[in-house]
């Protein structure tokens, strides 16, 4: 009887253990979602889709010291960074691919890195120093990083992946939710995820459209998305942010923004004051 009785008395204590990390885990993803925006941001190359990321850094932000670290897995947000923010060093812009001889990802390296330039931004925010990551090309992340170990696990050339059985896409996708979805966008942070667009197809050799290029499952995760586009026209250009879905502000969803405005060298920036403000 003494020994069913601790038994039982064990069991009780890890079942009350047990809840308490769920009422815990509960709690920090109502604050995640209360207090962090998570915004997925897509569109073709060169729409500001970069900027208007970096754009979340306040001035009240970096006369605070707060940070944005980037996993710049798409080798753009450098640039933007140096032209458009002037090497602020409150943001942290790191391309962590690593490639071998033959310019394929090396996937090991290349997830060491990145899994390590996460522990440093975990560090600022254990101090109160990170206001958000940003992951640019989660695209290329899928598409390059994470379908390279699934093409040298099974052997296939490019051609031969859009042919593999569907339990190869694991070794693609595995690897990819694991570091985007169960490690980056549970930062208790603003998280906001950038990635292209690629030609939509329904059956026949022709596009019809284009579709965001990061996994399916991805946007499930988001409280709000927006595309991203341009128009040229003869001295200069627009650039507009669609607010596909916003959960914070429901009343924004469909509405257009003129992000950006380059007429005769003039350059006008109105950023999307949404995400600005951590309201989208």
């Amino acid at each position: 009887m003494g020994f069913e009785k601790k038994t039982e008395e064990k069991k009780m204590v890890v079942q009350e253990e047990r809840r308490k990390k769920i009422e815990e885990d509960i709690k920090a993803a109502e604050n995640r979602r209360d207090n962090y925006l998570c915004v997925g941001i897509w569109g073709s190359p060169k729409t500001a889709k970069t900027g208007i990321a970096l754009d979340l850094l306040t001035e009240e932000d970096i006369k605070n010291g707060l940070h944005v670290f980037v996993w710049d897995f798409d080798g753009r947000a450098i640039d933007v960074k140096r032209n458009h923010y002037e090497n602020l060093p409150n943001i942290k812009v790191y391309n962590p691919i690593v490639r071998k001889e033959n310019t394929l990802a090396d996937f090991k390296e290349t997830m060491k890195n990145a899994i390590e330039f996460h522990k440093m931004a975990q560090e600022y925010l254990e101090k109160g120093k990170l206001k958000a990551v940003v992951v640019d090309g989660a695209d290329k992340l899928l598409t390059d990083i994470c379908e390279t170990k699934m093409r040298e696990k099974h052997n296939l050339d490019a051609d031969d992946v859009i042919k593999a059985p569907p339990y190869m896409w694991g070794d693609r996708n595995m690897p990819y939710k694991n570091f985007l979805h169960k490690t980056i966008m549970e930062m208790d942070c603003h998280r906001i995820v950038v990635a292209h667009s690629k030609d939509k197809y329904s059956g026949t050799p022709n596009p019809v459209g284009i579709e965001v290029n990061w996994h399916s499952t991805t946007e499930d995760l988001f409280t709000s998305t927006v595309q991203m586009r341009r128009e040229l026209f003869k001295d200069g250009a627009r650039y507009f942010g669609l607010v596909e879905a916003s959960a914070n502000s429901p009343e924004l969803i469909g509405k257009q923004f003129t992000i950006l405005t380059i007429n005769k060298g003039k350059i006008t920036w109105k950023g999307l004051p949404a995400v600005k403000e951590g309201v989208l």
